[in-house]
């Protein structure tokens, strides 16, 4: 094991050694700013795609008798496509997948640690909200009964120490680094399931005890809006490159990972939404992910 560290150790400083080498004569600092896309936010895809969540209700038959089996909170999207396609649309869905975020990225760096020019350090702000996607409906024979939006916000703060390989001509650097940063976000689900609208609509055809849709809430969930948030320290890191493209401006691309979570807390608004879930609800609430990111860094 020692022999194997030492070999990494070696492995490590000829790294340095040939970063070093190759890189610019000098030290340099950057501000940079950049605009980058995140799929998946808050990894809640699977829920609103094809898990859902369970209300603490059960189902109940055309007797009122619990059947064995829970309502819903959540509908996903394939129930509601496996509904429309069964029906022959006389259920509708409109679905849009899972959340797609737009991140806004600004920061400093600054080159030649421990009077090493490959060695970098970086500090940036990074803002991160929904762009696409959570957004779903569903129509009975042109009836809306339910409305389902998810929502993000975040904001994060990573510092960064890593280093960087400059090509022979030194305009262009490959980019490693990781570090840890400080997070503060939140998400939320906000909505309608009209059950009371379902069984005026159709009668021991739909909602409890009907053959389609038994599995909706009741009560029914009205203007739901229950957010959870988070803060905290986490871990992160990003690869990367850059090259030069005027006299002090540089063209980078980077995929950076931020892994932070916390346990958020979310009162809901709702009775049906306290009957289905519970007055106060916790849930994990996952800030950051991977980040596919360009953008432009000029020589301070």
């Amino acid at each position: 094991m020692l022999k194997s560290l030492r070999f990494g150790m070696m492995g490590f400083l000829l790294l340095c050694l040939a970063g070093s080498l190759s890189a610019q004569s000098g030290p340099r600092s950057y501000f940079m700013i950049g605009l980058g896309a995140q799929f998946d936010l808050a990894q809640l895809g699977g829920t609103i795609t094809k898990d859902g969540l369970d209300s603490r209700n059960p189902q109940l038959s055309s007797t009122g008798q619990p059947t064995g089996s829970l309502q819903k909170a959540i509908y996903s999207e394939n129930t509601l496509i496996s509904l429309k396609r069964t029906t022959g649309g006389a259920v509708g869905a409109k679905t849009n997948g899972a959340m797609v975020g737009g991140n806004v990225n600004v920061g400093y760096e600054k080159e030649g640690i421990f009077g090493i020019n490959s060695l970098f350090w970086r500090i940036n702000v990074n803002y991160t909200t929904k762009i696409a996607g959570g957004d779903t409906s569903s129509t009975v024979m042109g009836y809306k009964w339910l409305d389902q939006e998810w929502h993000y916000t975040a904001w994060t703060v990573p510092t960064y120490l890593g280093i960087k390989l400059y090509n022979a001509a030194n305009d262009t650097a490959v980019y490693v680094g990781a570090g840890v940063n400080y997070f503060q976000g939140w998400w939320g689900v906000s909505g309608t399931i009209n059950n009371p609208g379902l069984q005026t609509f159709a009668p021991g055809l739909l909602g409890p005890g009907g053959s389609l849709l038994s599995d909706a809430p009741n009560p029914g969930i009205h203007k739901e809006n229950v957010r959870f948030g988070a803060s905290g320290i986490g871990l992160n890191w990003l690869v990367g490159a850059q090259t030069k493209i005027t006299d002090k401006g540089h063209l980078f691309f980077e995929l950076e990972t931020i892994l932070s979570a916390g346990m958020g807390v979310g009162g809901v608004q709702s009775i049906g939404g306290a009957s289905a879930l519970a007055p106060w609800v916790a849930y994990p609430v996952v800030i950051g992910g991977q980040t596919y990111r360009v953008g432009y860094k000029i020589e301070i």
